[in-house]
């Protein structure tokens, strides 16, 4: 409530602010060509070839929300290996590690993986510590730690690649995963979309039909994070003075999902 107050007679006159916020109001509604007639929310538009518009509300209609998945098979192996060492002092952690990455890097190379499938992923250098009574440190050495990721194209060699970077690396190799993938997943992804948007489709009628209602037109869509599903192999790698058994791995098949949110119209 707003008072004012004539210098002259001294009288107050009143001004209710409903009536102010009554005016504002109106000038808002009859100046905002966005919103819907009641002003409550996001709208969508249908123009008609005569000239006509149909104004959908995209609060209240038919919403169905559609998956589609679909299935390849892998093209590529990503690899992560790499060495780890702990010693008494950073310099011969560092030496050593750096020799056997080496080694394993040359073995990589005469496996015939190319250069830009070869990248390093992690690299660090940390003293390492064990906790000994009273909640004492003790200093055991200082880690040195390389991971590579490597992306293999022959599927067929990931067990032969996998076995040469290990005997080259000796003791301090470390392989954290194996994982199967797609490497080019568009395809795969637009037939998933068309899924995705025919099972949308067909749970609207659904409900349309249930409800004895009649579907309208689209009025909005959306898509959600569609998710590619990795093959993923893991393993443990004893090594021992004889040669054993190779190291075998097995691809399978991989998901590519796609989610759609939709809203239709009820005529």
């Amino acid at each position: 409530m707003t008072t004012l107050t004539t210098s002259g007679a001294g009288k107050t006159f009143l001004l209710l602010s409903a009536a102010l916020a009554m005016a504002a109001a109106l000038a808002a509604c009859s100046g905002n060509g966005n919103g819907n007639a009641n002003g409550d929310g996001p709208v969508a538009t249908d123009l008609r070839s005569d000239n006509s518009t149909i104004v959908y509300d995209t609060n209240s209609g038919i919403h169905a929300a559609g998956v589609g998945t679909v299935s390849g098979e892998p093209d590529i192996a990503v690899i992560s290996l790499g060495v780890e060492a702990l010693r008494d002092s950073v310099s011969e952690a560092r030496d050593d590690a750096a020799r056997a990455l080496a080694a394993i890097v040359e073995e990589l190379r005469s496996a015939g993986v190319a250069e830009d499938d070869i990248r390093t992923a992690h690299f660090s250098i940390h003293p390492r510590y064990e906790y000994v009574r009273d909640g004492q440190q003790q200093l055991l050495g200082f880690q040195v730690t390389n991971t590579l990721n490597v992306t293999l194209r022959d599927l067929n060699a990931t067990g032969d690649v996998v076995d040469r970077a290990v005997t080259a690396g000796g003791d301090l190799t470390r392989v954290q995963s194996v994982d199967f993938r797609i490497e080019d997943t568009t395809a795969l992804e637009e037939e998933a979309r068309i899924l995705a948007i025919q099972d949308a489709l067909a749970k609207a009628d659904l409900y349309a039909e249930q409800l004895e209602v009649v579907r309208g037109p689209l009025v909005s869509i959306s898509e959600g994070s569609f998710n590619e599903f990795v093959a993923e192999a893991r393993f443990a790698v004893a090594m021992s003075d004889s040669a054993g058994p190779p190291t075998q791995f097995f691809g399978g098949e991989l998901e590519v999902s796609v989610r759609v949110q939709a809203v239709f119209a009820i005529e």
